[in-house]
């Protein structure tokens, strides 16, 4: 049979199965131990007899060996009841020059394809068998003919179908999840440790459970077992076991058996292939560009700025931005990453009900984006005039009709509608103006324009701020407790109390009243035990005391009093012997018409003059001086708290308002002088001693200047934003001022924070009369024209941090008004958290804690 030529350009696949049943690898020749696939021969054409015998003995094994190939190859790629053949191609009738070509690429890739651990050649002895791979035929348009030869292109189509074919068995041999090595069992574990340690002894390591690993049969510890290795196989092998490659592992002293995926797997690393035949290492080349369209014109070729190669500003300015209000807390994590739309949003289980109308759809509508949405008014929901049957007040008279006729229709109590009675639902008929007033709701939602309202959507109750309770801050003044009777007039009238003073050890109270009077009260028995008449004539003449005051020493019994231009020293003729004589050597001066030490301008002003009215037991047997002493007289009449002790009970301090630059006069009792501290003509309607400090501090002009008496200089202006200030108080520290003003307002200043009002209290319905603060309570009360007292907790802290606490805790309903006066005057007793009021009424009143 004439051979059939082979072409040119066909190439060996390697892809053939080796199985070994040895402990080495041993290649008897290079032709048979190497062995190339090649294409089968196509077809000849029908003339040749020999030709088409032998291409329908090929095509009988082809497809009996097709037909076994789809039944014994499952899963795993390989037969396994035929493990022992090998696939190879049985192309031997190549030309002379492909067969050396061939045996020439056969020895390149021969090279380092021996095993290493192998140094027999033996011919004799081949382990490795050859079996014929077939491989599909071509399809018939590639077949061979005399008349049309094969070209380039039918020759690489059929590079093509080997290449697959081979690939396909390749990957049927191997299996890619099964490529890792951390499945394999080892029972020795030494490590990596040189296996000659052990040449002298019987085992060769040891197990995980600490036993030891002998040695293979035959080895010891002089031979390396490597004949009797090769002695044991050679009695091992048998017609089952030659299908097997078996290799002796001298580490964990067992033999292990390659599979024909590993067999594949070595002979293609040594071969310098790549170990998985499923890698592609020359994939068909992929135009990634062909997709794009070529734009030709002006800038077709224009060289990319380099702009476009750089980082976007604009997006790193965004970065930066929401960075920042990352770090602000205005966004967070879920807000970035998209799980939620907007940092409104709030989770909300389902287990709580949902509100149908929250009442702030209308805020929603005002905050979004876009214009402001205005909803139309609504109409005005019918009344008890549109019922079919109203009662019979709704129902018009004639006379109500034809005045609603001659009146607009806006001006009429229900507009167009007229109420009638009907005698039941059915007998209603249209409503007669029912388009008449449908088109001028239209009109009004078409032409009427409209307003957005916002309406706050406060607590009143979270304005109001969270204050103690008033029984928590007891004690402090809630009952009437005594009442101090003033004699009446002669026509039976109670004489309005103008001024009130208590002793500084709390056991006396002084009163002036209109008719003139001194009286001196026991405020433990309500006895009045002195009353001094301070008018011009005894017994003759008018001039209500407007002011007393006690000395605030409580070793002076010194009380002075004024009544209209005149001031009045008085000594109360109470006190031990050691007082006594304090307060006589205090008066001395003054007893006898003043020292006579004053400046020209000074003896204009004021003039000090003996007042004497004797002729009284006293009330103490150690006094020797009771009543009224000395007159100090001026050319203006005496304000209202017109005269004011300083704490040293030393000097005090008049104001006439109406004398002009020496309206405000300072006076030293001890020696009988007096002096002006301004020289400038101003309003003064208050004035008052700092506790410690040598300041002065004067009310007048809508501002409160504080002066320092020994620099004499101006410290600070306070500025209070009212109209007239009657009365003013300093609190203990010397560090808060409160202003009662004929406005209404009660002012707190705290001296320390600012010159401005730190609160601002309105209580009272009519003018403010007297404030006062507690000297030994954290209490103040207020007074005024409509007869009431009210009573505060205000407590005023050492830390400066924080802020004075200001309770409103009692009113006190104490007078009734007398013409346009109520509650003329307040005073704390200087021990007890009791308070004593005086009014209009003629009553003295004691209010304690009871």
């Amino acid at each position: 049979m004439p051979s059939t030529k082979k072409s040119s350009v066909s190439r060996r696949v390697p892809d053939k199965k080796l199985e070994v049943t040895g402990k080495r690898v041993s290649n008897s020749s290079r032709k048979s131990s190497k062995a190339k696939i090649l294409p089968p021969p196509p077809p000849e054409p029908e003339e040749e007899e020999g030709d088409s015998e032998e291409e329908s003995e090929e095509e009988v094994v082809d497809g009996s060996d097709d037909e076994e190939e789809g039944e014994a190859f499952g899963e795993d790629g390989y037969d396994s009841g035929h493990s022992s053949e090998f696939y190879d191609s049985a192309a031997e009738d190549d030309e002379e020059e492909d067969g050396e070509e061939d045996e020439e690429e056969e020895d390149e890739d021969d090279d380092g394809f021996e095993d290493q651990g192998s140094d027999s050649d033996d011919d004799g002895d081949d382990e490795l068998q050859m079996i014929e791979t077939h491989t599909p035929p071509p399809p018939p348009a590639f077949s061979k003919s005399k008349t049309n030869p094969r070209s380039a292109v039918v020759q690489r189509e059929i590079e093509k179908l080997h290449d697959s074919a081979t690939v396909g068995v390749n990957q049927a041999l191997l299996h890619i999840d099964d490529l890792s090595s951390d499945d394999e069992e080892g029972n020795n574990t030494i490590g990596r440790v040189p296996l000659h340690w052990y040449d002298e002894y019987d085992h060769i390591g040891y197990d995980t459970s600490g036993g030891k690993v002998m040695k293979g049969p035959g080895e010891s510890a002089a031979n390396d077992g490597v004949e009797d290795i090769f002695k044991s196989l050679d009695d091992k092998l048998s017609a089952s076991d030659k299908n097997k490659f078996t290799i002796y592992d001298a580490l964990n002293g067992k033999e292990v058996t390659l599979t024909p995926r590993e067999i594949e797997v070595i002979r293609r690393i040594q071969s310098g292939a790549y170990a998985h035949p499923e890698h592609n290492a020359n994939p068909d080349y992929i135009d990634y560009y062909s997709s794009k369209k070529i734009q030709v014109g002006f800038n077709s070729n224009r060289v990319e700025p380099k702009s476009r190669f750089q980082p976007s500003k604009w997006e790193a300015l965004q970065v930066r931005r929401l960075l920042k209000r990352l770090k602000d807390g205005k966004i967070d994590m879920d807000y970035l990453t998209g799980k939620k739309k907007s940092m409104q949003e709030k989770k909300e289980s389902d287990d709580k009900p949902k509100e149908m109308w929250r009442g702030d759809e209308e805020d929603e509508l005002l905050n979004r984006k876009g214009p402001t949405h205005i909803a139309a008014a609504k109409v005005k929901t019918p009344g008890t005039e549109e019922s079919y049957n109203p009662p019979a007040e709704y129902i018009p008279t004639e006379d109500e009709l034809k005045k609603w006729d001659e009146l607009d229709v806006e001006d009429r109590p229900y507009g167009l509608l007229v109420p009638k009675k009907h005698p039941n639902l059915r007998s209603v008929g249209a409503y007669e103006h029912a388009v008449r007033e449908r088109f001028e709701r239209c009109l009004d939602l078409y032409l009427a324009p409209r307003e957005m309202k916002r309406r706050l959507n406060i607590d009143p109750e979270s304005l109001v701020p969270q204050l103690p309770k008033a029984r928590d801050l007891k004690p402090y003044p809630t009952v009437r407790c005594m009442k101090y009777v003033t004699p009446s007039l002669e026509d039976g009238t109670m004489p309005k109390i103008r001024a009130l003073s208590v002793s500084p050890d709390g056991q006396w109270l002084a009163t002036g009243a209109e008719d003139g009077f001194v009286r001196l009260w026991e405020v433990g028995t309500g006895r009045l035990l002195r009353s001094w008449d301070l008018r011009e004539k005894e017994g003759e003449g008018e001039g209500a005391v407007n002011c007393v005051a006690f000395n605030p020493n409580p070793n002076h019994h010194v009380l002075l009093a004024s009544s209209a231009t005149n001031c009045y020293i008085i000594s109360t003729g109470v006190g031990n012997a050691e007082d006594s004589e304090l307060t006589t050597a205090l008066l001395s001066v003054a007893s006898s018409g003043g020292g006579g030490v004053l400046s020209e301008k000074v003896k204009k002003a004021v003039k000090w003059e003996k007042f004497d009215r004797g002729g009284r037991k006293t009330l103490s047997k150690h006094a020797a001086v009771e009543g009224a002493v000395a007159k100090l007289s001026f050319n203006g009449t005496i304000a209202t708290e017109g005269v004011k002790w300083h704490e040293k009970g030393d000097y005090f301090l008049t104001l006439t308002p109406s004398t002009g630059a020496s309206c405000v006069l300072i006076h030293q009792l001890s020696k009988g002088s007096s002096q002006q501290p301004f020289g400038k003509k101003r309003e003064v309607s208050a004035v008052e001693f700092h506790g410690s400090k040598p300041f002065l501090f004067v009310a007048g002009d809508g501002v409160v200047r504080i002066y320092h008496l020994v620099k004499q200089t101006m410290v600070k202006k306070l500025y209070p934003n009212c109209k007239y200030v009657t009365s003013m108080s300093l609190h203990g520290t010397g560090d808060h001022l409160i202003l009662g003003t004929l406005d209404r307002k009660t002012i707190w200043f705290d001296l320390d924070l600012s010159d401005r009002p730190y609160k601002t209290m309105k209580y009272h319905e009519k003018a403010i009369r007297g404030v006062r603060f507690s000297k030994k309570y954290p209490l103040m009360a207020t007074c005024a024209d409509d007869g009431h007292v009210n009573v505060f907790h205000s407590t005023v802290y050492d830390d400066l941090m924080r802020n004075p606490l200001i309770v409103p805790v009692k009113v006190i309903r104490a007078h009734h008004q007398v013409g346009r006066l109520g509650a003329t005057a307040i005073a704390w007793h200087p021990k007890l958290p009791w308070i004593f009021t005086a009014g209009a009424d003629g009553a003295t009143i004691l209010w304690q804690d009871i």
